[in-house]
């Protein structure tokens, strides 16, 4: 299946909010199913730091020009790319395999996990629209 970079950054961002402690059946699946997504993630930092470097400036013989605290400088106009460069790895998508849940106890209202797991039935709560009050 594919899916774009923000889409795992949002998946993450939840696992994150609902790992907790790990105390839980549901937060130590849900650890599990990090470290299956870390590969993800570290694949799109590699990518960040080609571009970082891909823009960073070079003195007149190619070696990279750092600031004090040893990170890239950069030129306006490579400012200006790396931030293009960055959205559009943002927005680019990827081939990832649907992490299978063969025992999906406890995971049952964590429906971020939809389109990126099989097996866990999601408790869908209905949202129910209040009717129109006249003011």
């Amino acid at each position: 299946m594919k899916k774009s970079y923000l889409e795992l950054f949002t998946l993450i961002a939840n696992l994150n909010m609902n790992v907790k402690d790990g105390k839980t059946k549901g937060q130590k699946k849900l650890q599990k199913i990090a470290e299956k997504v870390k590969p993800l993630l570290d694949g799109y930092n590699e990518k960040v730091e080609e571009i970082r470097l891909d823009c960073a400036s070079v003195d007149s013989d190619g070696n990279l020009i750092l600031d004090e605290k040893g990170g890239y400088k950069f030129s306006k106009e490579n400012i200006k790319k790396l931030g293009k460069e960055s959205r559009a790895l943002n927005e680019e998508e990827f081939e990832v395999e649907v992490i299978q849940v063969n025992n999906p106890e406890g995971l049952e209202d964590y429906t971020f996990l939809e389109g990126w797991t099989n097996g866990i039935k999601f408790n869908k709560k209905e949202i129910k629209q209040e009717e129109d009050v006249e003011l």
